[in-house]
């Protein structure tokens, strides 16, 4: 099988598999009518997802920065230096 049909397979299932999800929790949130989340909580629950997100973004940017400009090789340089049998 080709990486690119392969892919898109892959693409395809993460599709289904998110819209399940959604239609579960839209669905399912209509039978829990005890419970109530004020516009705060809301609120609070969108803060905490984006803020997450972009906690999550800015270490991946750091980890393919310093991956790029050879942080990862120095430190591995050092570590040698010290311990040759590594």
């Amino acid at each position: 099988m080709s990486t690119i049909l392969s892919n898109k397979l892959l693409l395809g299932l993460v599709a289904i598999v998110l819209v399940a999800l959604t239609a579960f929790l839209v669905l399912g949130y209509g039978d829990l009518p005890a419970i109530h989340m004020s516009s705060h909580g809301w609120f609070a629950l969108g803060l905490g997802v984006v803020f997450s997100i972009i906690l999550g973004a800015v270490l991946s940017a750091v980890l393919i920065i310093g991956r790029r400009r050879g942080f990862d090789e120095s430190a591995h340089e050092a570590v040698i230096d010290h311990d040759p049998e590594l």
